[in-house]
């Protein structure tokens, strides 16, 4: 809401100023295509605002088209990464799997017990001699 407000005592004067500028601005100018000036059907008249305000514009256009092209590289790089992260994540999910089904296989699989022995013989053979005591 804040920056609604902000906007709008920015950009009120501003509009304000852009009708005077206009308003005092209007007789035709002028202009000529012809750089050496020898064709006159090359010339027509346009009010100076129009002139002015084509100009920004113009200069907004070919300025942001300039940026959008030399950003072409990191527009690139982004998807590549892009990419790179969903394939990680895919691994990382078929790895997930890998790991799942083998501790199941693992939890079902029956532990073969090392000598022959019951397995809480052998338990306490691995614990030490202070446990089989």
């Amino acid at each position: 809401m804040i920056s609604k407000i902000l906007s709008f005592l920015v950009l009120a004067p501003l509009a304000i100023l852009l009708v005077v500028f206009c308003v005092a601005n209007r007789a035709p100018v002028p202009v000529s295509l012809d750089p050496i000036g020898t064709l006159p059907q090359f010339v027509f008249a346009v009010p100076l605002f129009v002139l002015l305000i084509g100009a920004v514009i113009l200069g907004l256009l070919l300025g942001g088209f300039g940026t959008w092209v030399t950003q072409a590289r990191y527009r690139a790089r982004t998807a590549r990464r892009r990419q790179e992260v969903e394939n990680l994540r895919h691994e990382v999910e078929l790895s997930n799997e890998r790991l799942r089904r083998l501790r199941e296989e693992q939890a079902r699989a029956p532990v073969p017990a090392i000598g022959g022995g019951a397995p809480t013989e052998h338990r306490a053979a691995l614990a030490g001699p202070a446990a089989a005591a």
